[in-house]
């Protein structure tokens, strides 16, 4: 109950933060927010319930007992190092996970639900289909059984990624003073708006959520849009015009074909 609490707490303070952000100093005009936001606060709702439901049992538990024979229990190190690995290690495995539902066909057909946002705030960081939402808690289980990642570490990590996922897809930008050495470092908007782009090539980068180094690391970073910020266009890729107009579309995605340059 306290772990649940800490987590929507967290959630309702880094949310209200950011949207009084991008409120004050938006970075563009919003003009269709209302159905927009209609569609991700359901989807926010049916994912709440699923990991209200389902994460206690899988992912906690998970930690628990397996702590003292996990990967990282064959070595003899001080409990906080133990913690800083463990969220590297879940950010990481965050970062291919996206890689793998951009590259997996059946996956993409999930993920796409995410993408087929025609425009970004802080409330398409919750437009994640359930079944997406069930198979990251399954892929998070086994890492924390398979390296006995402690359940702080859980709780510590699932806060971070939550807040900086609401962070880099606000309606708003950072200063140019700071956009640059922020980026070494995490995922800023600037650089998380180009992963929403509709150009397959742009939309096939920036893969990460919280720590930027992976992109780099991995070769999948991607500066700047292709023709330019002005010209970089939101919404699912390899179509013009398409998003969902109904809730209903919205869930049905998954099972349906699209026809390419839509």
């Amino acid at each position: 109950m306290i772990d649940f609490s800490l987590r929507f707490g967290v959630f309702l303070a880094v949310f209200s933060a950011l949207l009084i952000w991008q409120w004050r100093r938006p970075r563009g005009t919003l003009l269709q927010w209302r159905q927009r936001w209609r569609h991700n606060l359901f989807l926010l709702g049916i994912g709440a319930l699923c990991v209200r439901v389902v994460q206690p049992v899988l992912l906690s538990i998970v930690a628990v007992m397996n702590q003292d024979v996990g990967v990282l229990s064959v070595f003899e190190l001080p409990f906080w190092l133990i913690v800083l690995l463990s969220i590297l290690l879940l950010d990481c495995l965050i970062y291919w996970q996206h890689r793998l539902f951009h590259r997996v066909s059946f996956l993409w057909r999930i993920h796409r639900v995410h993408h087929s946002d025609p425009e970004l705030d802080v409330s398409s960081a919750v437009r994640f289909h359930p079944i997406e939402i069930l198979l990251s808690l399954c892929i998070k289980a086994v890492a924390i059984w398979l390296f006995g990642i402690p359940l702080e570490a859980v709780l510590i990590f699932d806060i971070l990624l939550n807040a900086s996922a609401m962070f880099n897809h606000t309606n708003a930008r950072l200063p140019a003073s700071i956009e640059n050495r922020v980026q070494r470092l995490f995922v800023t908007p600037d650089m998380h708006r180009i992963h929403h782009s509709r150009v397959d090539l742009e939309a096939n980068s920036n893969f990460g959520f919280f720590l930027s180094i992976w992109d780099v690391l991995f070769l999948s970073k991607r500066a700047q849009a292709l023709d330019g910020d002005e010209h970089l266009t939101i919404g699912l890729p390899s179509t013009k015009t398409y998003q969902p107009t109904s809730f209903k579309e919205v869930l049905l995605m998954p099972f349906k074909t699209f026809k390419r340059h839509r």
